[in-house]
């Protein structure tokens, strides 16, 4: 996995929208509320879209194919054969603690938007 970003461009609308709407559903039930906790949900998303644009440079240099279905590392197709590891080339649209950034993680996590006890 990644621990340094390459340089990015900016994110477009587009993509700030997408994330943040995954990075909501990463954080619920909570919400950024103050504005130490909006300028963090922020700074996560921005982290979240330069990371995942850095693995997905990272495996294009290395040739993995991306459209492999999840759950599946390898596939052949004479004599077919197909194979099986943890959850392969994870591409769901969900964030969780495998698949965020560990920067996004850490904002959040100092912002307490990732507390899911009582309030």
């Amino acid at each position: 996995m990644a621990d340094v970003h390459i340089n990015v461009d900016e994110p477009t609308d587009d993509e700030l929208d997408m994330m943040r709407d995954r990075m909501y559903a990463f954080i619920f039930p909570n919400e950024p509320r103050t504005d130490v906790e909006r300028e963090a949900f922020d700074k996560a998303i921005k982290y979240q879209i330069a990371h995942e644009k850095t693995l997905a440079s990272e495996f294009a240099e290395l040739g993995v194919l991306q459209a492999l279905p999840d759950g599946v590392s390898s596939f052949s197709i004479g004599t077919f054969s197909m194979g099986f590891s943890g959850d392969g080339l994870k591409k769901s649209v969900t964030l969780d603690k495998n698949t965020i950034c560990p920067y996004a993680y850490g904002v959040l996590l100092r912002a307490g938007l990732l507390y899911k006890g009582v309030v």
